[in-house]
């Protein structure tokens, strides 16, 4: 008799369906409770986060710091790209010792392609331009451009920048940059020097600049490489200035 009482107690409650409107209510209500705090919770965490100062400097594991600012990843600065065109021009076209530094040493240059060789500084140069592009410019500029003479103290050239363009964007991470300059060719036919037109249009791609610091026990060929590539900046192409696009 106490066992049928007994389960007569514990028997669950059954719901009308009438009731189960009513309850469900109660869970949406409680819900909607729960996700106005956790809206909330967000909220100020975004709050506090929007009023704090953005971070402006970056500390490499060197110890070396920057000041930074906000951009786009393939984002150039102007004034970047055309530094680098400009130093790029220099190093490639400026062989030998000036005239007024004759007892200066002879540059050996790099050998390239067969016999031939380039000055030291347009190897060094040549690290800043894209790969499939950098064979082909190296062997025309020892084939046709340097003479033999470079290497034997008899022949020295200095190129001088006169206008570079502002970058036109040509694509997302890409440049084109015009380049007015003039070389001046000194050997012993123009002592006083030759001057050659040099007007080229340069084609400027956004590349990932080194993401780790130079070791400290870096072989000089790293040593080049980081220094060029640094900047973030890459040479696709280069092509001959047309004359109507020249500054007047």
């Amino acid at each position: 008799m106490q066992i049928a009482n007994l389960r007569r107690k514990v028997q669950r409650v059954k719901l009308d369906s009438s009731d189960i409107l009513p309850l469900a209510f109660a869970g949406l209500s409680f819900g909607v409770f729960i996700l106005a705090i956790a809206l909330f919770w967000l909220a100020v965490s975004f709050s506090k986060l929007a009023s704090q100062p953005v971070p402006t400097l970056v500390q490499q594991v060197d110890g070396q710091a920057f000041t930074v600012r906000a951009a786009d990843r393939l984002y150039r600065e102007p004034e970047l790209i055309r530094q680098f065109v400009s130093q790029w021009a220099v190093m490639t076209f400026t062989w030998g010792a000036p005239p007024d530094q004759q007892d200066a040493p002879v540059d050996e240059g790099m050998a390239v392609t067969g016999h031939h060789r380039i000055p030291t500084a347009a190897w060094q140069a040549s690290l800043a331009l894209a790969p499939d592009f950098r064979d082909a410019f190296i062997e025309q500029l020892a084939n046709e451009v340097v003479p033999d003479g470079v290497f034997e103290g008899k022949v020295s050239a200095v190129l001088i920048p006169q206008h570079i363009s502002q970058p036109q964007t040509a694509g997302e991470g890409y440049w084109q940059v015009d380049l007015v300059a003039t070389r001046i060719v000194f050997d012993e036919a123009n002592p006083t020097g030759q001057t050659i037109p040099f007007n080229r249009t340069f084609y400027i791609k956004a590349i990932e600049p080194p993401q780790e610091p130079l070791i400290s026990d870096a072989s000089e060929y790293q040593q080049l490489i980081y220094r060029m590539l640094e900047g973030g900046v890459q040479i696709e192409e280069i092509r001959p200035l047309q004359q109507e696009d020249l500054p007047s």
